[in-house]
């Protein structure tokens, strides 16, 4: 019985998505797909089009087995902290054979020798890497010149360029540093680029279709996604989707109005004191999410840096609790969203084989984790309330618990 897993976020879910599936599953020769997806915050800072519950539903429709929550600490960091909470809890259970991505490239040797490179970094390189930071250049801008400088005759620092390699290379650093069994390939990347704003044939990104989302434009949809899908699409728009981030504008203002000092802002995930000092000078001029994030942003600092630290703030994130996960294994358990019924003997088999239990009811994890690990997973719980009260306006007190949602288990049609 072999397993293939994705990292996903599905935001929304689209042609592009089902094909990737279908090639890992293909390609592999599993006979189980299991997904590790963002929850409802995804990791270029911003709350997701419409909830993990619908996009669930979604991914399971469509050809996913299994589909694990990736913690929101890990969702909405950086690539390396996004890929490492992903691969560090698909290791944990033991049971998947292989990880399929997606990338630009679509050769591994390429992305695996620059993986090779960024995770045992040669002093060489380091120097200058160090050099182009303290020549003002963002992390992503710096990394990539300074892989140029240190490979002058390779291509591998154009890789660096590309979203999906990125990501991809990130996933290969985390196996390498994990140690992991689990083999990874790469497919490429079809139809319309990762940012593109328009509509490309049954292959469009999924940043084209949140555009036509957001316009209500939900039949120009209809050829751009599977029919399941659609159909889950009809039934989420007009509820709380789309979602966006401009809806949580209020509440975020109303968070940094409460810090007291720049220093305070330090203790969040990603936030250095240079940004802390920027952001908190310029609290006064905040309007709105999008117009506040371009007010910070600098040169350094990318929108999508900013727009996490943002939410990491709102989300009360803080470094502390994200660095005694990340040194007590990055993940304590394995939160199930949705298992399809027929495949109840792959989730026999983790459980069997899995470091990490399995979380299937909120009310048990009292008794499955210790303290420190609660803590952890209370972070999930919260942004789901959080998401959820600002998308419905249910804010009265028990309108909404996270407490109160099952896992959904799939029938096949």
């Amino acid at each position: 019985m072999k397993t293939v897993g994705v990292i996903a976020e599905y935001n929304p879910f689209h042609n592009g998505h089902a094909w990737h599936m279908q090639e890992a599953k293909r390609i592999s020769g599993a006979d189980f797909c299991v997904v590790v997806m963002s929850g409802n915050f995804v990791q270029r800072g911003a709350p997701a089009i419409l909830d993990k519950y619908a996009r669930t539903q979604m991914a399971l429709a469509c050809g996913a087995d299994l589909v694990l929550e990736l913690p929101v600490s890990w969702a909405l960091g950086s690539a390396e902290y996004f890929a490492s909470g992903a691969v560090s809890l698909l290791n944990s259970l033991d049971s998947v054979d292989f990880l399929c991505f997606g990338s630009e490239c679509g050769k591994l040797a390429p992305l695996h020798e620059t993986a090779q490179i960024l995770n045992s970094e040669p002093d060489e390189y380091r120097l200058f890497l160090k050099k182009n930071l303290k020549a003002g250049k963002s992390f992503p801008l710096a990394r990539a010149n300074a892989l140029e400088q240190y490979l002058p005759n390779a291509p591998v620092s154009s890789l660096l360029r590309e979203p999906n390699n990125i990501l991809g290379i990130e996933y290969l650093k985390a196996l390498l540093r994990f140690d992991s069994r689990i083999q990874p390939f790469t497919i490429p990347r079809t139809g319309s680029a990762y940012h593109s704003h328009t509509l490309h044939g049954t292959f469009s990104s999924a940043t084209a279709l949140r555009k036509l989302l957001d316009a209500a434009k939900l039949s120009s949809l209809k050829s751009e996604t599977p029919l399941p899908v659609y159909e889950i699409l009809l039934g989420e728009l007009g509820k709380s989707c789309p979602v966006s981030i401009r809806d949580f504008s209020p509440l975020l203002h109303y968070r940094l109005l409460s810090i007291a000092s720049p220093e305070e802002l330090t203790d969040f995930q990603d936030v250095s004191a240079e940004l802390a000092d920027r952001i908190f000078r310029l609290i006064p001029g905040f309007e709105d999410i999008e117009q506040f994030i371009s007010l910070v942003k600098t040169k350094q600092y990318t929108e999508s840096r900013i727009s996490r630290c943002l939410f990491h703030i709102l989300l009360d994130i803080r470094m502390e609790t994200v660095q005694a996960q990340q040194d007590n294994g990055w993940n304590s358990y394995a939160r199930i969203l949705g298992l399809c019924k027929k495949s109840s003997s792959l989730l026999r088999k983790i459980k069997e084989r899995s470091c990490i239990p399995l979380i299937t009811k909120l009310a048990d994890a009292k008794k499955l984790l210790s303290p420190e690990q609660m803590e952890f997973l209370k972070k999930d719980i919260y942004a789901s309330e959080v998401f959820q009260c600002v998308t419905t306006g249910k804010f009265k007190q028990g309108a909404y618990s996270e407490y109160r949602r099952q896992i959904i288990l799939w029938d096949e049609r």
